[in-house]
Order: C-alpha cells, then sequence, then structure tokens
C-alpha cells in the first residue's frame, strides 16, 4: 500500500486544511485539499487543458451555507499524486479564484481542487494524522483528539 505525503496548512489558528500536491501534464506542484466533507471533488474551472467538459450535464453543488450553485461537470483524464497516475475523475467545476485569493494569505500553495469522498472512497484512502502508518481499524477518536490538541505534524501521509 503505498504512502503519499501531504501538508497540514493552518489558515486561521485552530483551522487545519490537508494539501496533497498534484502533477498535470504541463503543471507542477497542483494542489488539492483533501476535503472528506465533500461528496464530490472539485477543480478549478479556468484549468480547461486538463478536463474534458462533460456536454449537458449541469450539477448542482451545495457548501455548508444554504446556497445551492449550478456547476457544470467535467472528467480529468489523469494525473499524479505522488508519482501514481490517477483518473479518470469526474469532478464539479467551480472557480478557484476566490479560494486561491485566500490561501495567498497564508500559503504560496495554488489550489487546483479539493479531493472529495468519491475520489477517497473509491481509492480507499486511509489518512493518517501522524507519521506512523495508519490502519483501516485505527480509532478515529484518536486522530480527533490529536487534532483538538494541536498535535498534527506538519507532513503526514495517505494510503491506498
Amino acid at each position: 500500500m503505498p504512502k503519499i505525503h501531504f501538508e497540514i496548512v493552518e489558515l486561521e489558528a485552530g483551522t487545519y486544511h490537508p494539501l496533497v500536491c498534484a502533477e498535470f501534464p504541463g503543471l507542477e506542484h497542483a494542489w488539492w485539499v483533501i476535503d472528506s466533507g465533500a461528496s464530490k471533488s472539485v477543480f478549478d474551472v479556468s484549468l480547461t487543458s486538463h478536463y474534458s467538459l462533460d456536454e449537458n450535464e449541469a450539477v448542482m453543488a451545495t457548501g455548508l451555507g444554504k446556497e445551492v450553485v449550478e456547476t457544470s461537470s467535467g472528467t480529468i483524464a489523469e494525473f499524479k499524486i505522488g508519482g501514481i497516475f490517477m483518473g479518470p475523475l469526474r469532478v464539479a467545476l467551480v472557480d478557484f479564484g476566490h479560494i486561491n485569493n485566500e490561501y495567498a494569505k497564508f500559503s504560496d500553495k495554488k489550489i487546483v481542487g479539493l479531493i472529495g469522498c468519491d475520489f477517497l472512497y473509491s481509492h480507499r484512502v486511509i489518512l493518517g494524522f501522524k507519521q506512523s502508518t495508519s490502519k483501516a481499524g485505527y480509532p478515529i477518536i484518536n486522530q480527533v483528539a490529536s487534532m483538538i490538541l494541536g498535535k498534527i505534524n506538519k507532513k503526514t501521509h495517505f494510503e491506498f
């Protein structure tokens, strides 16, 4: 089971986002936010050379707020995470301009999308917030407690 390293970015005190670096043809160091609360993966609509648009397929997207946004849908043919080829991946397409403007205040990383639960589940990803390897049966309560206590290592990993 390969390990792929990700980083934790603290945007505000006590607000953490796990980021994983990906490579696309002609685009290195593209960062995904790992968002296990997102049911569907989302990609930046402005990166048109890295996906094909699914014709006549509108997707309704809802965040934590009550606002529902109509987005388009696309498919990323291939990309690499940790040197491993991924894809194809169907994604909702949204403008990440405002997200990158916020991230620019805290980090130099360009965010290209959110890796959602669709990807995490289909690849059976195990997120490990400690340097040691996490197993499928590892009690989630210990991971949550580590996050609350601020004992997150800045470089961690996930496994396939």
